[in-house]
């Protein structure tokens, strides 16, 4: 009797495991409620334009709206075009080009704050993401890194007035203002695959 319970409490336990396993998204987690006829679009610069988001999201529908070297005025440029696909989310990254560039973080939120204000009156879910840090070892990282700082108090300040989605990938992604060295490639800007998997990860979760 003792073996067929201990038998018993094993399948049981395997159901649940499997069971857990189960669902969409990305990173093994359990799947968002988007449906596949939800669009999703991810809009940023280079760091997002290297993401294999349908590959990392296979039970959604991922449009990937990066653009290399991208300052937060030419992604702006690009949002109609987003819109016009009808997205139910906008996933949104920028700044760091700026920074890079000399911009002002002025100039970068006000650039971010117009995408967040037009998508909300578009009726879409807006995720405004944490501008991510460079690398320690990044050219000019201690002025840039700054900046970064400075933008990303802001953009959680405006996500939260405006009803939005704050996702702060730097809470896990960065220590000390810089961005692991273990999510980086050798440039200390761009992210490696344990990077992105570490990013879908979280965006699964902040995904209605």
């Amino acid at each position: 009797m003792k073996r067929l319970l201990a038998i018993v409490l094993v399948l049981a336990m395997a159901v649940v495991s499997l069971s857990s396993c189960s669902g969409g998204g990305g990173g093994g987690q359990s799947g968002n409620t988007l449906s596949k006829d939800d669009i999703v679009i991810m809009l940023g610069n280079s760091i997002t334009r290297r993401g294999d988001w349908s590959g990392l999201f296979p039970n959604n529908t991922f449009l990937n709206y990066g653009i290399d070297g991208a300052e937060t005025s030419q992604i702006l440029s690009r949002l109609s075009a987003a819109l016009s696909r009808n997205p139910k989310v906008l996933c949104i990254m920028g700044g760091i080009n700026d920074f890079i560039h000399g911009l002002s973080v002025s100039t970068a939120y006000n650039n971010l704050r117009q995408i967040v204000i037009r998508s909300k009156a578009a009726g879409v879910i807006v995720i405004v993401q944490a501008t991510l840090y460079t690398g320690a070892d990044y050219p000019n990282s201690t002025r840039i890194n700054p900046k970064v700082t400075e933008l990303n108090h802001m953009l959680n300040g405006l996500a939260t007035a405006e009803g939005q989605t704050w996702l702060d990938l730097n809470s896990t992604m960065a220590e000390n203002s810089t961005l692991k060295v273990q999510y980086l490639l050798t440039d200390n800007l761009h992210l490696n695959s344990d990077g992105y998997a570490e990013w879908a990860d979280r965006l699964n979760s902040a995904l209605p």
